[in-house]
C-alpha cells in the first residue's frame, strides 16, 4: 500500500484516477489513500484508550439484551455489563450493550474530547453533535437519529472492566474495575425528549485518570473514512496501537484475530475472507503501515504511528505514542 501513497505524491489523484477508469474499487482505496496523504494538524486528533485499541465492541446487535460481552485479545481482555432502565410497564429491564460503528464513533468521540478534560462537550443540541461525528442527520424509523439514541442509551447505562498489558510500565498487567464511561447522559437517554439536550457531560474519574496516560492517537480523517464499518474501525485502532510498539514482527493467526475481532459463531475461514477484504481500506488510510498477509495470518511489523508524536506534542498531551 505504501506504493499507492508514493504514487499519489508523484502523479497526483486525477492522473492515477484517469489510469483506474473503470476500476471503481481502486478509485475508492485512492480518495482514501489521499484524505491522510498531508501531515495531520491539531484539530484531525481523535484518541482511543489503548485497551479499546486491543478489544472490541459487538459489531451487530446482540441477541440476548441480558448477556454481558466478552472479548480478548493476546495483550488485553474486556468485559462490558449491560445496565437497566425502568421500563414502560415499571419494571427494569436491561438495554444492551454498545454495538457497531456509531457505538465507536461516539466512544472515539468522548475519549477525544476526554484528553483535554473530563467535562466533555457536546453542543447546543443532538443534530449538531451528530454532524460533529460526521453522520448525516435523519428522523424516522431507520433514520440516524434512532440508531445514535439507541447507542447513547446504552454507552450511558453500561459499565465495563478492561485488563491490559501497559507498554509505560514494562507490560505490567493493569486495570479499570467495572466502572461506567460516561456521566450526564443516562437521564436523557432514558426519557429523551423530556429533558434538554446536556450541552456538556462528564468521563467517571477512575476512567479519565487511565485515559490520559493511555490515550492512542488517531487520524480523524482515517476514522472519517472508516466510519460506515465498525469492523475496519477496530482493526485501525489496534494497528495504530500495536505497529508503532513492536521491536520485531509479530505474527497472528486467523483464530488469534477472531478472538478479537471477529463472531465466534463464523467460521474461520469466513472471518479470514473478511479481514483481507478490509484490510487494503485500513492500509490505505495509515501510510507507513507494515503488515503482510499469508495462508495462517497476519503478520505485524514495526512501523511508524500513523500520527507524527510531533503532532501530538504540538497538544501538549501524553499520548502513548512511541519515539
Amino acid at each position: 500500500m505504501g506504493d499507492l501513497h508514493e504514487q499519489l505524491r508523484l502523479f497526483g489523484f486525477n492522473e492515477l484516477s484517469r489510469q483506474a477508469k473503470g476500476n471503481p474499487a481502486m478509485n475508492r482505496l485512492m480518495r482514501a489513500a489521499t484524505a491522510v496523504l498531508i501531515e495531520p494538524e491539531d484539530e484531525d486528533l481523535s484518541f482511543l484508550h489503548s485497551g479499546l485499541c486491543q478489544t472490541a465492541l459487538p459489531h451487530t446487535r446482540p441477541e440476548d439484551n441480558a448477556q454481558p460481552w466478552e472479548r480478548r485479545s493476546t495483550r488485553a481482555s474486556l468485559i462490558v455489563e449491560p445496565g437497566t432502565i425502568r421500563g414502560e410497564s415499571g419494571r427494569f429491564e436491561y438495554v444492551g450493550v454498545p454495538y457497531g460503528p456509531k457505538a465507536r464513533l461516539i466512544m472515539i468521540y468522548l475519549q477525544s474530547e476526554g484528553v483535554k478534560n473530563r467535562i466533555v462537550p457536546l453542543g447546543s443540541s443532538m443534530s449538531a453533535w451528530m454532524r460533529s461525528l460526521g453522520l448525516p442527520v435523519s428522523g424516522g424509523k431507520r433514520g440516524t437519529i434512532k440508531e445514535v439514541k439507541e447507542q447513547i442509551l446504552r454507552i450511558a447505562n453500561c459499565s465495563l472492566k478492561l485488563e491490559w498489558e501497559d507498554d509505560l510500565a514494562g507490560g505490567v498487567v493493569t486495570s479499570i474495575e467495572r466502572t461506567t464511561i460516561v456521566r450526564g447522559l443516562k437521564m436523557w437517554a432514558e426519557q429523551p425528549g423530556r429533558d434538554k439536550w446536556p450541552t456538556h457531560v462528564e468521563l467517571s474519574r477512575e476512567f479519565h485518570e487511565h485515559l490520559k496516560t493511555h490515550a492512542v492517537p488517531l487520524d480523524k480523517r482515517a476514522i472519517a473514512q472508516l466510519a460506515g464499518n465498525s469492523f475496519a474501525l477496530d482493526l485501525y485502532a489496534t494497528l495504530a496501537y500495536r505497529l508503532p510498539h513492536l521491536r520485531e514482527p509479530l505474527h497472528q493467526r486467523w483464530s488469534q484475530l477472531q478472538g478479537q475481532f471477529g463472531s465466534s459463531i463464523e467460521a474461520t475461514h469466513v472471518f479470514a475472507f473478511r479481514l483481507r477484504k478490509l484490510l487494503p481500506t485500513v492500509l490505505a488510510v495509515y501510510e507507513g503501515a507494515q503488515v503482510d498477509v499469508s495462508r495462517t495470518g497476519l503478520t505485524l511489523k514495526p512501523s511508524k504511528p500513523p500520527v507524527p508524536r510531533t503532532v501530538v506534542t504540538v497538544r501538549g498531551l501524553t499520548a502513548l505514542t512511541p519515539e
